[in-house]
């Protein structure tokens, strides 16, 4: 069937989106972080058994040392840290603008492989950077009396800034640790360091048992559930179809779709309308991150 790789791609990001909304509905009833811990334990025990059914082992025992040291600290840095911080965004900002200050993830991505790794950097992928943080700024610096914002503007940024960052190194960092291993075993091992670090935070803050009591809410238990199964599990499996079955570059400019995906979808569930310049500048993002990963 042609085209495989590349529907794939829109899927997950389709699916991505309607996840990210689910994520949202819950965390503003029982809180970012619980929904983010519910979340992280879901998808890696939904990871560990799609790894069960296809070779026969809930872990991936059989990866190195070198594996386990950069995948770990890609978990840490691009799940615990970076989708912790995103999580708080979604609450406060909204889908939408979350999504789109990930993806100065990208940008980030490309200026450290290029000052650490030695990675060329091209005159289009110099233009996609200057394009996706002109257009992320131009929106972000919109005021608009009907913005969907819950609580502090200038934090929900902060912490979606934070969040591109976090993923961004996160990407170089599992970059290193993919080296004789398969997708699904690696982005299981960076879900489970995530979920163990951030778990292990629960307890020593004491969050842990008010995060299982909140289990309770079931409206919010099966939001969850729903955005578990779309986003960490189904997601992440078409996004690795999609990586496999079309090049690299059109993967991930189809993947990052998500933003203006985030529109019509925000609009169908909530009525929220965009005005025309988020819708510009969401599109232009969009465009930049498709310069740098098709150059």
């Amino acid at each position: 069937m042609p085209f495989v790789g590349e529907f794939a791609a829109l899927a997950a990001a389709f699916l991505w989106g309607f996840g990210v909304l689910f994520f949202e509905s819950a965390g503003t009833r029982i809180g970012a972080f619980q929904t983010n811990l519910l979340r992280i334990v879901l998808g890696t025990a939904m990871l560990s058994l799609t790894l069960y059914l296809q070779t026969g082992l809930f872990f991936p025992m059989h990866a190195s040392q070198e594996n386990y040291l950069w995948l770990g600290l890609s978990g840490a840095v691009g799940l615990a840290i970076g989708d912790g911080a995103l999580f708080f965004a979604i609450v406060i900002l909204g889908p939408r603008l979350s999504m789109l200050l990930l993806s100065l993830a990208p940008p980030v991505a490309t200026i450290i492989a290029w000052f650490f790794l030695g990675e060329s950097l091209e005159l289009l992928a110099i233009l996609g950077i200057v394009i996706t943080i002109a257009a992320i700024v131009w929106v972000v610096s919109e005021k608009r009396g009907d913005d969907h914002i819950r609580g502090s503007k200038t934090v929900g940024v902060i912490l979606g800034i934070v969040a591109a960052l976090g993923q961004g190194v996160g990407v170089i960092l599992a970059k290193l640790g993919l080296v004789g291993i398969d997708a699904l075993p690696a982005t299981l091992i960076r879900m489970t360091v995530a979920a163990v670090l951030l778990w292990g935070f629960a307890v020593v803050t004491r969050h842990a048992a008010p995060t299982i009591r909140s289990l309770k809410d079931k409206t919010a238990a099966l939001l969850i559930f729903g955005g578990s199964i779309v986003g960490p599990f189904i997601g992440v499996w078409l996004s690795v179809v999609a990586v496999k079955y079309t090049e690299a570059g059109i993967a991930a400019t189809l993947l990052s779709t998500v933003p203006v995906l985030l529109i019509p979808i925000e609009y169908a569930v909530h009525k929220r309308r965009p005005s025309l310049r988020g819708i510009i500048g969401t599109v232009l993002a969009v465009v930049g991150v498709a310069l740098i990963f098709l150059r």
